[in-house]
């Protein structure tokens, strides 16, 4: 009799996020993990008590991913601001299925609908404060006012509603940092 395959709780992770990531959380199920795997639904049953919990371990790896773009995309570059816009629209972009999971899903019947709910908004926020000199309360009022404008052009971007490059993104992002400048009496910039 042939030794039975064990698989680890980071295999069976690493099998619900390529599913999640690729076909969408609607699609991760126990039966898609264990014909990922080649296994039975038995070893995802044994690791987790539940399908929820694998769900909020997606959650949680889609965030963490996300985590990363925000940050890499503003460490050294001269606007650090306008780049963490850029990595949201670029995360979009590679990672449909997890910005849909992330930011397009019914947040206010779960509760969650909070704008704090993103782990990297205070991180934003600094960034905002650290480019405007505003206070956090009004550079809180700022990011809103961009980031209701970059989630918008994201989800064209994610829906594949509306095909932008990275350059074009940045000059639209660019014009409308500058126009939100203007709305909140900062001085204008050159471009």
């Amino acid at each position: 009799m042939p030794p039975k395959i064990q698989f680890t709780k980071a295999d069976l992770l690493r099998a619900a996020f390529k599913i999640t990531r690729h076909h969408g959380i609607h699609a991760l199920n126990a039966r898609a993990i264990a014909k990922e795997l080649g296994c039975s639904t038995q070893p995802i049953f044994r690791a987790f008590r539940s399908m929820d919990e694998v769900r909020r371990e997606m959650m949680r790896m889609a965030m963490d991913l996300y985590g990363l773009y925000i940050t890499r995309s503003s460490a050294s570059v001269a606007r650090p601001y306008l780049h963490s816009g850029l990595a949201y629209i670029s995360f979009a972009r590679e990672e449909a299925e997890l910005f849909k999971l992330l930011f397009m899903r019914d947040r206010v019947s779960e509760g969650t609908d909070k704008e704090n709910s993103d782990s990297k908004l205070d991180y934003v926020i600094g960034l905002v404060m650290e480019s405007t000199g505003l206070t956090q309360e009004h550079a809180r009022r700022f990011h809103r006012h961009l980031w209701i404008y970059t989630h918008g052009l994201a989800t064209m971007v994610a829906t594949k509603f509306l095909n932008v490059g990275v350059e074009e993104a940045e000059q639209l992002l660019g014009d409308q940092y500058h126009a939100t400048r203007a709305l909140f009496a900062l001085p204008p910039l050159p471009r």
